[in-house]
């Protein structure tokens, strides 16, 4: 098992994904294979941080979530 694959085929929703530890958060889960659910108030925010995993070949999506 490499490191990039550590969670292969695992499903993670990070919240307040859109900046700072949260994108940083999201950007290592879907480096190490997770797919990634990108749930942020700033939903532009966090779309423009999803379209950047998925062009690295990542796998996520963002949503809108106010908590």
């Amino acid at each position: 098992m490499e490191f990039r694959d550590r969670l292969k085929d695992k499903a993670v929703i990070v919240f307040g994904s859109g900046s700072g530890i949260g994108e940083a958060t999201a950007r290592r889960l879907a480096a190490e294979g997770a797919h990634v659910c990108l749930a942020d108030i700033a939903l532009g925010a966090a779309q423009a941080v999803a379209d950047a995993i998925t062009a690295a070949g990542g796998s996520a999506f963002a949503t809108f979530v106010d908590l």
